[in-house]
């Protein structure tokens, strides 16, 4: 049985929303962390491994960030974490 991820759309919206309610900016590991608790994706979502020791939703989640921020939607900081462009 073929697991099924969120699409780009669902993924794009989380990002946002976990930076929108963030108090501070957050690593990319925060922000996979809490789209992963948002969506309530399963462990098996979750954990499902692309490449190496990396998931398929960080990977899509990475893309998704890129994607925002040649959107102006967000901005990366020079210590590598993230927020959301006011």
């Amino acid at each position: 049985m073929a697991i099924i991820f969120p699409d780009s759309a669902t993924l794009n919206k989380a990002l946002i929303a976990v930076l929108t309610a963030a108090p501070s900016p957050l690593k990319a590991h925060e922000i996979d962390k809490g789209v992963i608790q948002l969506l309530n994706l399963t462990e098996e979502v979750a954990g499902a491994i692309r490449d190496g020791n990396r998931t398929e939703i960080q990977y899509r989640l990475a893309w998704c960030r890129t994607k925002a921020k040649k959107a102006n939607l967000i901005e990366r900081l020079p210590q590598g974490s993230w927020l959301i462009k006011k």
